[in-house]
């Protein structure tokens, strides 16, 4: 038995799905610790009102993030982990997606000298949105889908965090006044893109440069659409709620609900690394190996939602003291928010296990995106009727319901179609042959 377990835990200690979840699961730590290190810290310098404004340049440079990166950190992903020994194939794959990526960009500038032209806040205070703009793109150009699919993170992890550090530290350094308000972000737009850059030239070390060609640009474009499509209707309930609660309240009301969600998502993220370290591996192994497939998704599945009931019951009991320790005496109105938005975590667990672990590598994308749509419309219509007369806590119920409304549907097509990993094994088996075979879809 004790040299069982000691082979078992060699076995563990040394498996790829070890490290680069530990990797994945420091560029996850970092992502929030750093800046939960800086909330404190800003929250008191630049006060409810000027916070609240970084918040809103931060949603708008999400979101171009989110239009650069087009769905590739799982398309592409995907793509690599099943091509990974062809490096002809691989060096298609990275040229088609680095062209893609560089055609968005141009798309995105374009997008914010029109934001410039008609939006009032914007020329306002046009260098606090400009910064978070060109940090969202540069964090788009990010290489972590590439070395994700080759299942080796060790490297880019550790360069990830180091730029995360180095901005964190150049808050301390560099901030200190209500005006200094533009370079938070602006020390976010030189480390992300120096980060990115830097893992750029890595991995054009490995695969050999390949100008992008129209065609090759076209196919990952296409490859990713229905990716792209899903992470863009997620964020109808996540990235956009600080737009949306700008654009019908104000900017005080942006800042107590973005110290809430940011206390709040810094406790999701610390589940999403074994999502990250798993897609790729479970894209493999329903193709290889379905009894490991069913296995690992099973066995994620409890151990993430076990982790957001505990997250969840601890956020709930001791908000009050998280707000006042980490924002200050001035945000005792972030409390009640961060009340709401703690039930998130155990139905964000369930969703993300079930829809981004399980259906997308059987390729649901199709199905998987229409829950996720009408999920963000849901979003809209409540944060419309809600956030304007409620503020800040009917932002919160909005995004707490649409999220429930995921997690049940995904349950149900699961179910129904008897897919679920719980599904009883000689039945699962059969249907996933169909789903795999494009039986149905």
């Amino acid at each position: 038995m004790a040299q069982y377990q000691s082979a078992l835990f060699h076995r563990v200690r040394r498996s790829a799905i070890t490290h680069n979840f530990l990797a994945m699961f420091g560029t996850q730590i970092a992502a929030y610790a750093f800046p939960l290190a800086t909330i404190p810290y800003l929250a008191r310098v630049l006060g409810p009102v000027h916070w609240g404004m970084v918040a809103f340049a931060q949603a708008l440079g999400l979101y171009l993030s989110m239009v650069v990166e087009f769905g590739f950190n799982l398309s592409a992903t995907r793509r690599v982990a099943r091509a990974r020994e062809d490096k002809q194939r691989l060096e298609e794959i990275v040229a088609g997606v680095m062209g893609a990526k560089v055609l968005l960009a141009v798309v995105s500038l374009g997008g914010i000298f029109i934001l410039q032209c008609f939006l009032r806040s914007f020329q306002q205070y046009g260098i606090i949105f400009w910064a978070g703009a060109l940090s969202g793109i540069g964090q788009g150009f990010s290489m972590l889908w590439y070395f994700q699919g080759i299942e080796r993170m060790k490297t880019p992890a550790a360069m990830d965090v180091l730029g995360k550090g180095l901005a964190a530290a150049g808050i301390f350094i560099f901030v200190h006044h209500q005006e200094d308000a533009w370079r938070v972000l602006g020390l976010q737009c030189v480390c992300y893109c120096l980060v990115s850059a830097l893992l750029l030239g890595i991995a054009y070390r490995e695969v050999r440069f390949k100008f992008p060609g129209f065609d090759t640009v076209r196919k990952s474009l296409r490859d990713s659409a229905a990716m792209f499509l899903f992470r863009s209707s997620v964020s109808l309930y996540t990235t956009a709620n600080a737009l949306i609660l700008g654009a019908v309240s104000t900017p005080t009301a942006v800042g107590f609900y973005s110290g809430a969600e940011k206390l709040v998502k810094a406790m999701l993220n610390l589940l999403t690394p074994l999502t990250q370290a798993l897609f790729p591996r479970l894209s493999r192994l329903l193709t290889t190996d379905r009894d490991r497939a069913v296995w690992l998704a099973r066995a994620s599945l409890l151990v993430m939602t076990g982790s957001a009931l505990l997250l969840c019951v601890g956020t709930l009991v001791a908000a009050p003291l998280i707000t006042r320790i980490v924002l200050g005496p001035d945000y005792s109105a972030a409390v009640p928010v961060m009340r709401v938005l703690a039930l998130l975590l155990p139905a964000v667990a369930v969703s993300t296990v079930l829809g981004m672990q399980w259906m997308l590598p059987l390729g649901m994308d199709r199905i998987y995106n229409k829950i996720i749509i009408s999920a963000g419309v849901l979003n809209l219509l409540l944060a419309s009727l809600l956030a304007g007369r409620w503020q800040q806590m009917g932002m919160a119920w909005s995004v707490v319901l649409s999220e429930y409304l995921v997690t049940t549907a995904v349950c149900v097509i699961l179910v129904r179609r008897r897919i679920s990993p719980f599904t009883e094994s000689g039945d699962l088996h059969f249907h996933l042959e169909e789903q795999l075979n494009g039986v149905k879809v």
